[in-house]
C-alpha cells in the first residue's frame, strides 16, 4: 500500500469587502444638510482620492444636482448635499472604486425649514446681497481667522468653553458674518494663549502629504460651521494661501521642492495652473467644496488673499473651475485686493467669475484720523460705481500697527461713511493680548452692535445706492455727509471732525424728494456709537423739501427717513426759493435704463443739458429752450445706448457744470 500523500493546497481568498451605505435619512429641511454615510473596510493607499463618490439628487420638479462625496474617517466617506425644494427627492450614488463601482439610491421627503436660503448676489440690485427667497441680507462682519484666536483677542480664557463663549459673544453683538481663514493658526501657540485644538484651519499642515489632509482640522471645521449656523452666523471662508510665510513657512512644507513637492518658491503655487502641482491644488479646493459647500451658511467663497502678493489671474481662473464644477448651489466668488488708492483699477473685479468687490483698507496705510471716513467713502462709491457687484471691505479697520482708544471713532466714521458708500465693511481685529488689545477689540464688538442695530431698520435695501450731495442748511465747515438714497428712504450720515468731544447742536438738514407732496414721511436719528434712536419726527410732506432738525451730537450721528409709498429721491437743495445755479446729480446712480436729472436755474437763461459719452462725442441733447428761473427735471433714457460711463452737462448763461452718470445693463 502506497503511503497517501496529502497535498495541501493552500488558497488566500480574498474577500471582497464592498462599501455599505448607512440607512439614510427620510426626510430633511430645505436648505439644511442632507447626509450620506458610507462604510468601506478596504485598505486604500490614498482613501481620499482612491474612492470617487458622485451623486446625483433630483427635486421633486426634475431638476438634477450633483455633488461629490468624501473621505472623512478611517473606513467612512459622506456625501453631503442642501436641497432646495420641497417634496420628494431621490437620489442616485455611484461608489467608483479602480476595481468596481457600486450604485446605491434611495429617496427622502422635504419640509419646510426656517431659514431663506443661500445667500447670493441680489439679482434686483447686484451690488447688493439676498437670500435665495429674495430676502435681503447686509453682511456685519468681523474677521475671525479661527475660532480659538477670536476667543484669544477678546481675552477669553482658553479651555473647553472657549470656543462656544466665542460664538455666543458674536451672536449677542449682532455679527452675522464670520471670515474664516483657511491657514494654519498652530504655529502662533507658543507666543499666544489659546487651546491649540481649536486652532488649526489648514488640511495639509503637518501631514506630510499633498493629497491627504488632517483628517483632525477637518472635523473642527465641520464643527465651526455647524456652531455658527447654530447662532445665525455665516461663514465668509477665504482659503488662504496653503502655506504662510510667517506661519508655515514654505521650507517646512511639502510643497517646497526640498522636501519632495512640486514647487522651487513660495510664489510659484499662485502663478501657474498647469502641472503636477496645480493638480494637487484642484483636488485640495475640490475636497473643500465637497466637504462644506451643502452648509447654507457659507456665505461666499473668497479664492486666496490679497491679489499680486500671493495669487495671480491663472491661478484664480483654476480656483473658480473648480468651485464652479463643484457648488451646485451658486454662491458669491471673491478675491480680495489691497490697494488704498480708489481711483485705481481694481485688476481682481476684471477677472472672469469673481462677482464680489473685495478691498482692505486700514486707517494707518495713507490717512490721518480725519481722513479716514472720505477716503473709505470715495473707494466704496468708486468701486460701487466701476463695477457692478456688491463692495466688501474684507479687511477693515486700523490692523495690528495703530490703534487706541481714540482710533474708534474713526474706525466708526469710516465704518458708516463706507456703508453709505454703498460698501460692507469687516472689521479687523487688533493682534494684542493684553487688556489694551481686549478692551479695543471689544469695543469694536459694541460698534458691530450698533450698526446691526441702525441697519435692521433699512427695509428697502435693494434699492438704495449710494448719492452723496445731502445739504445740511447751517451746516458748520468741519461736518461732512454721506447719503445713500433709495425708492422709499433716505440714509445720511454726518461726521463732525474738527473734535469727537464738542457738541454739535442747531444743525439742521434739508432734502430735497420729488413726488413726495402728500405723503407721509417718518425720520428718526440715531446714534452710530451706540446704535440708540435719539429723537425722531414725522408728518405730511406740503412741498419737496423735507427740513429736518438734528438732536446735539458729538462725533457723528445717523438719519434715516422712511416715505410712505415710493418716490424718487432726486436730489438734495436748499428750502426756500432758487438763489444759485445747480446741477444735481441723477437718481437712480447707476441707471437701467432710465434716470432724473434736475437742475436749478436761477436767472432767466437760455438752458442746455446734453449727454456725451466717454470720448466726448454728444449722444442726446435733453434740453435746448429758454428757461425762468425754477427748479427743473427731465428723464433720460439710455435704453439704445451701450452701458457704460457717460457725462451730462449743464450750460445756463456763463454757468456751466459736469456730472457723470453710469448706465448698467
Amino acid at each position: 500500500m502506497k503511503p497517501m500523500v496529502l497535498v495541501l493546497l493552500l488558497v488566500t481568498t480574498v474577500y471582497a469587502t464592498g462599501p455599505v451605505m448607512q440607512t439614510p435619512p427620510t426626510s430633511g429641511q430645505q436648505w439644511e444638510v442632507y447626509e450620506l454615510t458610507f462604510a468601506d473596510s478596504t485598505s486604500y493607499p490614498n482613501p481620499f482620492w482612491d474612492v470617487t463618490i458622485l451623486a446625483d439628487f433630483t427635486s421633486p420638479t426634475g431638476v438634477n444636482y450633483r455633488i461629490r462625496g468624501f473621505y472623512y474617517d478611517t473606513f467612512t466617506w459622506k456625501a453631503r448635499f442642501a436641497p432646495t425644494e420641497t417634496g420628494e427627492w431621490t437620489f442616485v450614488v455611484k461608489y467608483m472604486r479602480t476595481q468596481d463601482t457600486t450604485t446605491f439610491s434611495g429617496s427622502f421627503s422635504v419640509t419646510n425649514g426656517s431659514s431663506h436660503g443661500f445667500i447670493q448676489v441680489d439679482p434686483s440690485n447686484t451690488n447688493m446681497f439676498s437670500y435665495t427667497d429674495g430676502t435681503s441680507f447686509l453682511p456685519i462682519g468681523v474677521n475671525g481667522h479661527t475660532p480659538a484666536i477670536t476667543a484669544a483677542y477678546l481675552g477669553i480664557p482658553a479651555g473647553p468653553q472657549q470656543v462656544p463663549a466665542m460664538w455666543d459673544s458674536l451672536q449677542i453683538h449682532g455679527v452675522n458674518t464670520y471670515r474664516l481663514y483657511m491657514f494654519n493658526q498652530e504655529a502662533f501657540s507658543d507666543s499666544f494663549s489659546w487651546n491649540s485644538d481649536e486652532g488649526m484651519a489648514n488640511l495639509v499642515y503637518h501631514t506630510g502629504s499633498l493629497d491627504m489632509y488632517d483628517i483632525r482640522s477637518g472635523k473642527l471645521m465641520d464643527r465651526w460651521f455647524q456652531q455658527a449656523l447654530a447662532h445665525n452666523i455665516n461663514i465668509y471662508l477665504n482659503m488662504f494661501v496653503l502655506f504662510d510665510v510667517s506661519a508655515y513657512p514654505f521650507s517646512t512644507s511639502p510643497w517646497s521642492s526640498s522636501n519632495g513637492g512640486p514647487f522651487t518658491n513660495s510664489n510659484a503655487p499662485y502663478a501657474s495652473a498647469s502641472g503636477v502641482g496645480a493638480q494637487l491644488e484642484k483636488d485640495y479646493y475640490t475636497y473643500v467644496v465637497s466637504r462644506w459647500g451643502a452648509y447654507r451658511n457659507l456665505f461666499a467663497w473668497e479664492y486666496n488673499n490679497e491679489y499680486g502678493y500671493y495669487s495671480m489671474p491663472p491661478w484664480i481662473a483654476m480656483v473658480d473651475s473648480v468651485i464652479k464644477a463643484n457648488d451646485p448651489y451658486g454662491r458669491p466668488h471673491s478675491v480680495s485686493f489691497w490697494n488704498n488708492s480708489y481711483s485705481s483699477t481694481s485688476p481682481v473685479n476684471s477677472l472672469a467669475g469673481i462677482n464680489v468687490t473685495d478691498d482692505h483698507l486700514y486707517a494707518f496705510n495713507m490717512w490721518n484720523e480725519f481722513d479716514v471716513d472720505s477716503a473709505a467713502n470715495s473707494q466704496s462709491v468708486a468701486r460701487y460705481l466701476q463695477y457692478k457687484k456688491p463692495v466688501m471691505f474684507g479687511e477693515f479697520g486700523s490692523g495690528d500697527l495703530t490703534y487706541g482708544p481714540s482710533w474708534l471713532v474713526f474706525i466708526r466714521a469710516g465704518y458708516w461713511a463706507a456703508f453709505t458708500g454703498g460698501g460692507y465693511p469687516i472689521l479687523w481685529w487688533c493682534g494684542d493680548f493684553n487688556t489694551t488689545g481686549y478692551a479695543f477689540n471689544k469695543a469694536e464688538l459694541e460698534l458691530v452692535t450698533a450698526a446691526s442695530s441702525l441697519a435692521s431698520n433699512l427695509t428697502a435695501l435693494p434699492t438704495l445706492h449710494p448719492a452723496n450731495g445731502i445739504t445740511v442748511t447751517n451746516m458748520p465747515s468741519y461736518i461732512r455727509d454721506y447719503t445713500l438714497q433709495g425708492d422709499s428712504d433716505v440714509v445720511v450720515y454726518l461726521r463732525s471732525f474738527i473734535s469727537d468731544t464738542t457738541q454739535v447742536s442747531s444743525l439742521s438738514c434739508s432734502l430735497y424728494l420729488h413726488g413726495v407732496i402728500g405723503k407721509t414721511w417718518k425720520a428718526t436719528w440715531g446714534d452710530p456709537a451706540t446704535g440708540d434712536s435719539l429723537s425722531g419726527s414725522s408728518g405730511t410732506s406740503s412741498g419737496d423739501t423735507l427740513t429736518l432738525y438734528a438732536p446735539p451730537f458729538e462725533a457723528d450721528i445717523l438719519l434715516h427717513v422712511k416715505v410712505a409709498g415710493t418716490v424718487a429721491v432726486v436730489s438734495a437743495a436748499e428750502s426756500g426759493t432758487v438763489s444759485k445755479f445747480r446741477l444735481e446729480q441723477n437718481y437712480p446712480n447707476p441707471l437701467n435704463p432710465s434716470t432724473i436729472i434736475s437742475y436749478d436755474i436761477a436767472q432767466p437763461s437760455h438752458v442746455s443739458l446734453i449727454v456725451y459719452d466717454i470720448l466726448g462725442r454728444q449722444v442726446e441733447t435733453l434740453v435746448n429752450t429758454y428757461r425762468s428761473p425754477g427748479r427743473y427735471q427731465v428723464t433720460f433714457n439710455g435704453s439704445r445706448l451701450p452701458s457704460g460711463v457717460y457725462f451730462y452737462r449743464l450750460q445756463a448763461g456763463t454757468f456751466t457744470e459736469t456730472k457723470k452718470l453710469l448706465l448698467l445693463k
